[in-house]
């Protein structure tokens, strides 16, 4: 029996050769190999067994051989004598002979596939020599060739394509020519890209900031410090001026920014937000920062407002905390529920007292809310805690005092964090259960949340 009968026998009956195999549902035995299934398998080995012989022939052929024979590979019919001749160019054969005709062929070569293929070669090669049969290309009227000549142009770094890339920004090959002239180390690029900033208009300009970034262009950040970028209406340009601003910014540039931003229209001013967080935060003298925001805050527009708090919020320093803490007291209600907002936002016990002193007494029930809500907030993120005192007691005044027995709950619940680590903890579950028989059903279920188990003993 041949191997292929034999498989099919196997397929239709068991190992002892008996046909009465139990059948599945549909009617087919289980693990039934079906003729098509090994005929493919037979047809897919024997061809990855093809190409592989195919291949290894045209690399014996080609390896070694000489310049013109190689060259002459790429005109032929098969892809592995193509693909083995195009590998020989691009690493496997260094000779300058090679380079020398491999370039001379761009011109003669027929399909645009293969000649786009060779120039990609010829740049991984590295050899400048081959820059004016590479440059020439970029006039090719095949747009996978003008393309692969951009991209090598970039890799060579040639100096003299620069104006023929300047002129295909803005057509189907703009990418590849824009990384090209990303890579050329050439200052007259830097000039136009600036000149093109200035002077030009809508992509032109965002493709101008992200390029001179894109190279990493000294004189960037004041150039951008400009508010015709973000006043001009195109909001891709700003975006790209704020990206570029964020990029750049000098050590200790804080408070340069801070007065570029707050000169800006609201909703350009949002566009530096982070990176006036970030500045801030990388500042040498956080304290008179911190300061600067304070003093602009006395003066500054309402909807400028949000943006300073925040940046007080997260710098989270002293200063921070005392000028949010005094805003609390204002008569103005929504200036006390943007500290309130930002006081909660701290990751320290330290924001505590100011904020169940202002949920106790606020006038407001919206606001006192806020702030009970804040309380909450903080005494449920322990791993910031330092002083585990402060969140239990901030735990039993939201407890007795929040209006809500949302938040009264909340607050409760919040207690396992801190046990057994504060000795408080049991005196003060005991204290609830006995003094708000309201909350019994929580304080049993937070007992059973604390590990390791409530004891009771300090209650008694």
């Amino acid at each position: 029996m041949s191997n292929t009968s034999h498989v099919f026998a196997c397929a239709s009956s068991g190992r002892d050769g008996s046909p009465n195999r139990p059948r599945t549902p549909a009617g087919r035995r289980p693990y039934q190999v079906s003729r098509a299934s090994v005929c493919l398998g037979l047809v897919l080995s024997c061809s990855v067994a093809a190409n592989s012989q195919d291949l290894a022939s045209a690399y014996t052929k080609l390896q070694g051989a000489k310049p013109d024979v190689i060259v002459a590979a790429l005109d032929s019919g098969d892809v592995f004598t193509r693909e083995v001749a195009l590998a020989q160019i691009a690493r496997e054969n260094r000779s300058p002979e090679l380079t020398r005709v491999a370039a001379d062929a761009v011109a003669t070569v027929r399909q645009p596939g293969v000649k786009a293929q060779l120039i990609a070669v010829l740049a991984e090669r590295g050899d400048t020599s081959v820059t004016p049969v590479v440059r020439k290309a970029l006039k090719d009227a095949d747009p996978a060739v003008r393309e692969a000549a951009a991209e090598a142009c970039g890799m060579l770094k040639d100096k003299q394509a620069v104006d023929t890339l300047f002129d295909m920004l803005g057509g189907g090959q703009g990418e590849a020519a824009r990384e090209a002239l990303r890579r050329i180390p050439e200052r007259t690029i830097d000039a136009r890209l600036v000149k093109l900033l200035r002077k030009g208009e809508g992509t032109n300009r965002v493709m101008a900031v992200e390029l001179l970034a894109a190279r990493r262009y000294e004189g960037l950040f004041p150039l951008v410090l400009d508010k015709r970028l973000f006043e001009s209406g195109d909001a891709a340009l700003a975006k790209a001026a704020a990206g570029a601003i964020r990029t750049y910014a000098p050590a200790d540039s804080f408070g340069k920014i801070l007065d570029f931003t707050l000169a800006l229209p609201a909703r350009s001013a949002d566009l530096l937000a982070g990176t006036l967080s970030t500045t801030l935060d990388e500042s040498a003298d956080m304290p008179a920062c911190e300061r600067r925001v304070e003093a602009s805050l006395a003066s500054c527009d309402a909807a400028q407002t949000v943006l300073l708090t925040a940046l007080l919020a997260a710098s989270q320093g002293n200063d921070a905390l005392r000028v949010l803490s005094k805003r609390l007291a204002s008569d103005d209600l929504e200036v006390r529920k943007d500290a309130i907002r930002s006081l909660g936002k701290w990751n320290s016990e330290a924001a505590l007292v100011p904020l169940v002193l202002a949920a106790k007494s606020e006038r407001d029930a919206g606001a006192q809310t806020l702030a009970w809500r804040a309380v909450v907030d903080i005494v449920n993120r322990p791993d910031k805690v330092t002083d585990l005192n402060q969140p239990v007691s901030a735990i039993q005044q939201a407890v007795w005092y929040a209006p809500r027995r949302e938040e009264r709950v909340a607050a409760l619940q919040a207690l396992p964090h801190y046990h057994p680590k504060a000795g408080e903890v049991e005196r003060l579950v005991n204290k609830i259960e006995a003094e708000k028989p309201e909350l019994a059903a929580e304080v049993l279920r937070v007992k059973e949340a604390m590990v390791p188990p409530f004891s009771g003993l300090l209650g008694k």
